[in-house]
């Protein structure tokens, strides 16, 4: 399988695959290769939803897509700033609102007790202007901390909260519905690979606030952490083309969409499996 590196620390581009046909020897390889490299690019992939999740179903179980969500109970969630008429939304629209939160970084489905494994995402209509998706290595960002701080991490836990990441683009923007389903959860500061043992930090734009320390505690370790990923050497920064597809751990990885063209049509198709490996708790 040919492929080449997109970063020099993690990533790869797999070339001269169609993943709607790939064959049994093919899959192990790249389920391989995910594991070793957190992140794979394939260019090219033109396919439909049943093929996006039967290629999804390898790496594991299918979430269900949440309440407040388009593709809300199907396995596949929608991230379009388009109406049902094919229209672009305005700003004040909540599917604008859903693409500014996630320009900020995180790792999907933190806020679950089951949080997520892989990220499989369908470029379908990409803005030719802006809209990259940025990736950060958090195995990486977890070598590079001075020693102090990784044993430090490796004894904390977080407080993760769908809310608090909505909250900083508009306080209101939460349905009760989804207040309902998502309380507050905790997860572990640093994940662990269970196939080859590899150290990664695990925060994003969900975490509220680091559990056993003080509020000022708290903010500063997460500041530190924030400023101390906001490294342009850390970043791969995927310029996107129609029908690409990128494959991501979670477990490993965070990612932020990039501002683009508000009147550039956008519609991206991700399905998500879920980390049934690892197991939250609720905030008691």
């Amino acid at each position: 399988m040919n492929f080449k590196k997109v970063h020099p620390d993690f990533g790869i581009e797999i070339k001269d695959i169609k993943i709607n046909n790939a064959e049994t020897k093919e899959i192990n390889e790249i389920l391989n290769l995910f594991e070793e490299y957190s992140l794979i690019v394939f260019k090219n992939q033109k396919i439909t939803n049943e093929e996006q999740l039967d290629f999804a179903k390898n790496f594991g179980e299918l979430e269900v897509t949440k309440p407040g969500t388009i593709g809300t109970n199907s396995n596949l969630v929608i991230l379009t700033n388009m109406d049902e008429n094919g229209k672009v939304v305005d700003h004040s629209h909540k599917q604008a609102k859903n693409d500014r939160a996630n320009q900020q970084w995180h790792s999907d489905s933190s806020f679950k007790i089951h949080p997520a494994h892989a990220s499989i995402l369908n470029g379908r209509i990409t803005p030719k202007i802006g809209g990259s998706t940025q990736f950060i290595c958090m195995r990486n960002i977890y070598n590079k901390l001075d020693q102090s701080i990784q044993k430090q991490l490796d004894n904390l836990d977080a407080i993760h909260h769908f809310a608090h990441s909505r909250s900083k683009i508009d306080p209101t923007m939460v349905s009760q519905i989804e207040l309902d389903k998502f309380p507050p959860v905790v997860h572990p500061m640093v994940k662990i690979n269970p196939i080859n043992h590899k150290k990664a930090v695990y925060f994003g734009s969900h975490t509220k606030s680091i559990k056993n320390l003080s509020d000022v505690e708290s903010s500063n370790l997460l500041k530190y952490l924030n400023d101390f990923i906001n490294n342009e050497e850390y970043i791969y920064s995927h310029k996107w083309d129609d029908n690409d597809l990128i494959v991501w751990d979670n477990r490993s990885m965070v990612h932020r969409g990039q501002p683009y063209e508000i009147t550039e049509p956008r519609y991206l198709v991700r399905a998500t499996v879920s980390d049934t490996l690892s197991t939250g708790t609720y905030l008691s």
